[in-house]
């Protein structure tokens, strides 16, 4: 009986050990059939600033739900916008300049305005103020909003009119030419003409004589438009002498929040921060990004590129791209610390992803993930298991959420899905951005 026991202890103490060493390298990721809870379950509240909400999912505004249908959707514009920022050179990237009668510049195409980003944030246009949700980007550099006459936008709800707003005004005119123009990837247009009015990003916090493109057509159906926060000389940042902003991205059962300036500074606590590298004139913002660990192995990020120009840190991205030598070790190694778990042919039409499996029943009740970490020059970031998966729909059906660009030279890209749940702090008057866990679920 002793002898039993003293086993059994062996045997627990043996466990534990084995527990302990390892648990540095994985995470949980409990899976009740493989499908989420189909509410919004949290918000975030008391703050003083926007909310931000899933463009999809049952917390969306738009009332989008993440079917597999729009999971696909989501992936294939996230992909044409990774295409567009790479074929961009930083001078066409935006336009502001606004002395010819017809203002013209390629934006970066379907996936910026056409599902690109997956947040929207609440605010108000005109006097009086009337509400509307826009795409939160900051990879953009210019506001735009749907305005009447717009045949093809969606529901009018969506659209604003500008008769109806005392404050509104057409701007940049050459006589009675106040024209924007300007195309997608695949060469649709998009068209309207610059104007300004009284913005009001909460109460009572209005801005008079934001600049802004008034839409007349645009592929958009769900939201009214895009509100900018790049660096550009057009974008909101640059409009209303924000110094500092903070957004917390939420998953797509609650809400966030996006904080300005001494509000920022308060709520979006964050112990370390990465230096922001000089802004072009393609308003971005670039880090140092140096690394990316998966369990006990690392991988450095600049030995596998022949670009010096940083890494895009981007709300409107979704999946974060890497290098292809490096994501192909990534993704190596995550397939080997997930052998017990059986792989799962990718759809037929999907190219962004590539490691999928199916999550379900009580064989995977529990699933165990490796751990990753991404490094910036002075700053070390620990994805949970929520950002390192993607889960397509609401299915059962799981996917590691990086994805490897097709040449060398292209832009790394940290997208929106890892930056969940994070306070992700811009400081651009002493240009640095720190990361750090953040309290949207």
């Amino acid at each position: 009986m002793k002898l039993a026991s003293f086993t059994a202890i062996s045997q627990l103490l043996l466990l534990l050990c084995c527990i302990m060493f390892f648990s540095p390298y994985f995470s949980n990721l409990f899976v009740s059939g493989g499908t989420p809870p189909p509410t919004c379950s949290g918000s975030a509240q008391g703050y003083k600033g926007m909310l931000i909400a899933p463009r999809y999912g049952p917390c969306s505004p738009l009332g989008q739900e993440k079917s597999y249908a729009v999971s696909a959707q989501i992936l294939l514009r996230d992909e044409l916008r990774v295409q567009s920022i790479n074929s961009l050179a930083p001078s066409k990237y935006v336009d502001d300049t606004h002395d010819k009668e017809t203002h013209q510049l390629r934006i970066p195409g379907e996936g910026r305005l056409l599902g690109g980003g997956n947040y929207v944030v609440q605010l108000g246009f005109g006097t009086p103020k009337r509400d509307f949700n826009l795409i939160l980007d900051t990879g953009s550099n210019a506001t735009w909003i749907k305005c009447k006459p717009c045949p093809h936008c969606g529901k009018p709800k969506t659209i604003f009119d500008p008769n109806s707003s005392s404050t509104f005004r057409k701007t940049h005119c050459n006589e009675s030419n106040c024209s924007f123009r300007s195309s997608y990837l695949d060469n649709r247009s998009f068209e309207g003409f610059w104007a300004s009015d009284t913005l009001t990003i909460s109460s009572p916090y209005p801005f008079q004589n934001f600049s802004f493109v008034c839409v007349n057509k645009t592929g958009i159906k769900d939201a009214s438009g895009l509100l900018a926060f790049g660096q550009g000389d057009n974008s909101l940042v640059s409009q209303t002498g924000t110094n500092v902003f903070c957004h917390c991205l939420p998953s797509e059962h609650a809400t966030g929040y996006l904080l300005f300036d001494s509000e920022a500074r308060k709520r979006c606590r964050v112990e370390n921060f990465t230096p922001l590298k000089p802004q072009e004139d393609n308003g971005r913002y670039m880090v140092n990004f140096v690394g990316i660990s998966i369990g006990n192995k690392t991988f450095n990020v600049f030995a596998t590129t022949s670009s010096s120009q940083g890494t895009m840190i981007d709300s409107g991205t979704v999946i974060t791209r890497l290098p292809p030598r490096v994501y192909e070790q990534f993704r190596f190694v995550f397939r080997k610390l997930m052998e017990e778990y059986s792989l799962v042919k990718r759809p037929p039409n999907e190219r962004t992803l590539e490691t999928y499996y199916e999550l379900n029943g009580d064989k995977y009740s529990t699933v165990e993930i490796p751990t990753v970490v991404l490094h910036f020059e002075n700053l070390d970031v620990n994805l949970t298991r929520s950002q390192v998966l993607w889960q397509e729909g609401n299915s059962s059906v799981y996917c590691l959420a990086f994805a490897g660009n097709d040449n060398v030279g292209n832009m790394v890209i940290i997208g929106n899905h890892q930056l969940q749940k994070l306070n992700v702090l811009y400081d651009i008057q002493r240009s640095k951005v720190g990361i750090g866990p953040g309290n949207c679920g």
